[in-house]
């Protein structure tokens, strides 16, 4: 700097940079005094890893999740982990370096299964190196650790991403603390969660010889800290999702594609809704093939929105950045919003109220009675989960709560870090690229109280939605002599409709096409009979061999995909045998597994003696799973 002053030639030269200095100076005043942390109300808060006792154990919590459950999970365990007498931290699977995991001293795992045992997007990367190790090129023998796993039992492959982690860990020679924890949304991950945790944490401290005595914490561990900018304009219009065509198309950097078609697929939508929408993708760079999954970023009715904007304390129309107490200040939000922004796009409204929400806005409350009695509904006991369980049927959703307890003055800064985010919602692709290069096709059925569905159903043509294609194991044959079994009732045709396109691609270009055995399901033929032109089209032009289609409420007696299957349990065995694949879609809950015990009866009936016990016939399915001639995608209602 002093050399640079002695070269000057005038103090002209002097002056006028000393004044820029000053006049930014002045500039960064105004900044800071308009761009400060949004003021609070008080909340009971642990501190910053930062201003953790360096001297204590440090207990990592790595999560992988879809939908914001596993992540919650993991900041309860934070905050109950300091607790204990830990230092805590945790990082998303998606952000975690590998190389550190031989050098922890004590791991959680809170990780979810999606579908039929696949590892969530965010953890797909970690599951494919962990695979790879053993306990030479990974050894984990000075690392404590315990899992959690997130699941459904309506899958078939209930909580595989946590069994998978459990087992990985211990090949590695790694010591397990505690049992393998597994939640299940099928009936109340929540509850599951609170009585795994509850014997944790006496094992940990036992483990570090820490003093400890389990209690219900209401303690809110910020993360995250609001920064409102109270004079910006601007005169852009917002853009919830600012794309950029450097980086790859993905959840958090999804394209904003053109509705072409939006249409109503039942003959009778009196009572129901099942729509056909088409997506143009050309010029985007976007692609896919039938059976990949397209996501969507829907947004919240703007009724619901201003539902929520009259129990947020302080809620302005200012822009704010939601940044994180430490690390890089960048935006966790997609782009800097209003609260009326972030609540249409960024935050679930409509998700299940989450206790561990509901135990950081308790302490909100303003009515000394009310706040007692909420949090006696929060706390980890037979009477308050079944009360706590009654009561979320009746206010369905966080705003319910809030409106019940009308004392919570929630503000801006904690309700928008502890409401979960609002997830892309997944549907299967109902097209193909070999036939349809430039549109994605999907097909819905809409249910009222959702988000994604009813956004869809609103779209008008020539609307613009965010949209990334999910890879998927459910694709057809490569060879298009294969023989196929499909099997796809109500929308769970969807991604086999995908499948016929393809068949009527290869058809044009001349291909030889292998036999397509197609089942069908159904209320009514004139209510819900789905792509019946394309079906029948399909069988008469040989793209299907033979069309079974069953109607359910047709005839005095219920008649399902399962048992039009039965009927043709000898052609299916003779399918199967000469090397054919089957294709399931549609509802775990029921349809899946009754189509899968049919399976094993037609493989005990015809499959000779040597495959005439229920454990031969399960074999044989697994072998045909391992070959990837068996593959489902599958769905149940119930979300984690």
């Amino acid at each position: 700097f002093f050399e640079w002053c002695a070269t000057m030639e005038n103090v002209l030269d002097l002056v006028v940079p000393v004044c820029l200095v000053a006049a930014g100076v002045v500039v960064y005043w105004a900044y800071t005094d308009k761009n400060k942390p949004h003021a609070s109300v008080k909340v009971a808060t642990k501190s910053t890893e930062d201003e953790q006792d360096m001297s204590k154990p440090l207990l990592k919590i790595l999560y992988g999740t879809q939908t914001g459950t596993a992540e919650a999970f993991s900041r309860t365990l934070q905050t109950e982990g300091k607790d204990v007498g830990f230092r805590t931290e945790m990082v998303d699977l998606l952000d975690y370096d590998t190389s550190d995991l031989c050098n922890e001293d004590a791991v959680i795992f809170v990780v979810a299964t999606y579908g039929e045992g696949e590892p969530v997007d965010a953890a797909r990367d970690f599951f494919e190196w962990f695979e790879q190790q053993t306990e030479e090129t990974c050894d984990l023998s000075n690392v404590n650790y315990s899992v959690f796993g997130l699941g459904d039992t309506q899958y078939k492959y209930f909580c595989q991403n946590g069994k998978d982690t459990d087992r990985l860990m211990s090949a590695c020679g790694a010591n397990q603390i505690h049992v393998l924890g597994k939640g299940d949304a099928d009936q109340s991950l929540e509850d599951d969660f609170d009585t795994w945790k509850a014997e944790l944490w006496p094992l940990l401290a036992k483990k570090y010889n820490l003093e400890y005595t389990y209690h219900d914490t209401f303690d809110v561990d910020r993360s995250t800290k609001l920064v409102v900018d109270e004079g910006a304009t601007s005169s852009k219009p917002f853009d919830p999702y600012p794309f950029s065509k450097w980086n790859e198309i993905n959840a958090k950097n999804p394209v904003w594609a053109t509705v072409t078609c939006n249409r109503e697929l039942l003959k009778d939508a009196s009572e129901r809704s099942t729509r056909h929408v088409e997506i143009s993708i050309e010029g985007l760079g976007l692609s896919y093939e039938a059976g990949d999954h397209l996501g969507v970023l829907a947004c919240n009715q703007d009724d619901l929105v201003e539902q929520y904007m009259s129990v947020v304390s302080d809620a302005s129309d200012a822009p704010f950045e939601l940044l994180p107490l430490k690390g890089s200040q960048t935006n966790m939000l997609p782009a800097k919003c209003t609260l009326r922004q972030a609540l249409k796009y960024y935050i679930d409204l409509t998700y299940p109220a989450k206790k561990s929400v509901l135990k950081g806005f308790s302490q909100c409350a303003q009515d000394p009675k009310e706040k007692e009695y909420f949090e006696n509904l929060l706390r980890n006991n037979d009477q308050a989960k079944a009360d706590f369980k009654k009561l979320t049927e009746k206010l369905r959703n966080t705003f319910g709560w809030l409106r019940k307890f009308g004392s919570t003055k929630v503000p801006m800064d904690l309700f928008v870090e502890l409401m979960p985010k609002l997830q892309p919602r997944f549907y299967s692709i109902a097209s193909d690229s070999k036939r349809q290069p430039n549109h994605i096709h999907i097909c819905v059925a809409v249910e009222e109280g959702g988000v994604c569905t009813p956004f869809l159903r609103n779209v008008q043509v020539g609307d613009k939605v965010p949209v990334f294609v999910r890879r998927s194991n459910f694709h057809p044959p490569r060879a298009p002599v294969t023989p196929q079994i499909m099997i796809g009732p109500g929308t769970g045709i969807a991604p086999l409709v995908g499948f016929l396109q393809r068949r009527l691609a290869l058809q044009a270009k001349g291909d030889a096409l292998g036999p397509c055995l197609f089942f069908f399901g159904c209320r009514k033929e004139q209510e819900d009979f789905i792509y019946q032109d394309l079906l029948e089209q399909c069988e008469a032009t040989g793209v299907i061999t033979s069309l079974k289609v069953a109607f359910s409420r047709d005839t005095d007696k219920k008649v399902y995909v399962q048992h039009l299957l039965a009927e043709c349990g000898e052609q299916v065995w003779g399918l199967l045998k000469d090397g054919a694949s089957v294709y399931v879609c549609g509802d775990a809950r029921r349809m899946a597994k009754d189509v899968e015990e049919t399976l094993k009866q037609i493989i005990q009936t015809h499959g000779g003696e040597a495959l005439q016990t229920g454990k031969a016939a399960e074999d044989y399915l697994v072998m045909l799973e391992k070959r990837d001639r068996y593959l489902k995608d599958v769905w149940s209602s119930s979300v984690f």
